[in-house]
């Protein structure tokens, strides 16, 4: 009796916990589910560290070749409602990943910026490949991985037990 009612009990959370995938040509089938309760919908457990900036962007021109040919800035065209103006090296050691086209998800180091140019360090190669409207991201990322505007001793270290 027992292993009945447990598996009765297995049977009514499988349908609640349950996810229905259904194509997106199918609204008014997509709203009546919803009005029943039956779509759950979330995020992944993703905790975003507060003191990291973002600039956001696109490619609004390519920047002049340098004397080996290859190509280190571009001028930008903010993108987004949380970009800001720029001032005079405000992105220096920032971290920029390109989200789209042939460079998509490389990383680069910002070696200085102007109002509307950014120039990146040689040391992770020329952006060669960029093309006008690409999209980046820049975010206030040291090349160790951690926020410029974070503790001194890193944001793990400040929150970790017995601090």
């Amino acid at each position: 009796m027992r292993a009945s009612a447990g598996l009765v009990a297995l049977l009514a959370w499988s349908f609640a916990a349950a996810q229905v995938v259904v194509p997106l040509e199918r609204p008014h089938f997509l709203a009546t589910l919803h009005r029943y309760g039956f779509i759950r919908t979330g995020h992944d457990n993703i905790v975003v560290d507060p003191t990291v900036r973002r600039y956001t962007g696109m490619v609004a021109a390519l920047g002049t070749p340098g004397r080996d040919g290859k190509l280190y800035s571009f001028k930008t065209a903010r993108v987004g409602p949380h970009s800001f103006d720029l001032s005079p090296n405000d992105l220096r050691g920032w971290r920029l990943t390109i989200l789209s086209g042939k460079r998509f998800s490389q990383v680069f180091t910002v070696a200085g910026n102007t109002e509307s140019v950014i120039t990146v360090t040689p040391d992770k190669g020329p952006i060669d490949g960029i093309d006008t409207r690409d999209v980046f991201i820049i975010e206030s990322i040291d090349t160790n991985g951690v926020s410029m505007f974070g503790p001194a001793s890193g944001a793990a270290s400040a929150t970790a037990p017995g601090t």
